[in-house]
């Protein structure tokens, strides 16, 4: 598994149980989820979050970009984090309902599958957009 499929995996699990835990025991719980999306936004430009260093510490290797540009795994950072904070800051902030927070579930499922898969939407979209492609280091 590649450094950048590990923080898929573990940006979708946070978000998902962040959500099972806001819908179970208390809405604070939403905060954690615009968080992991402000942390993809961010490491999309900076390259760079908390989670990735312990990552490379455990030997996880980065993929690299042939040319010029943001790579599609910058690009999925971007989509996912912007989708995330989006729906999650407008539910703690009341204006837009909760049901809302199923398109929000429905992204961090695809993160989730897309660490084993290699494809999601956002992968899909980022490649459209033409951000570059990726090879392992």
């Amino acid at each position: 598994m590649t450094l950048n499929a590990a923080l898929r995996l573990m940006a979708g699990s946070v978000v998902t149980l962040s959500l099972v835990l806001s819908y179970y025991h208390s809405p604070l719980w939403l905060s954690l989820t615009a968080f992991v999306g402000f942390n993809l936004l961010q490491s999309a430009f900076t390259r760079w979050c908390p989670a990735m260093t312990i990552f490379r510490i455990l030997g996880l290797k980065d993929e690299v970009c042939d040319s010029q540009g943001m790579s599609i795994n910058q690009g999925v950072h971007i989509i996912a984090g912007v989708l995330i904070l989006a729906t999650s800051l407008s539910v703690i902030l009341a204006l837009l309902p909760q049901a809302l927070l199923v398109l929000t579930l429905i992204i961090g499922l695809s993160l989730i599958q897309s660490a084993f898969t290699g494809w999601c939407p956002a992968i899909l979209v980022a490649k459209l957009l033409g951000f570059k492609p990726t090879h392992p280091a």
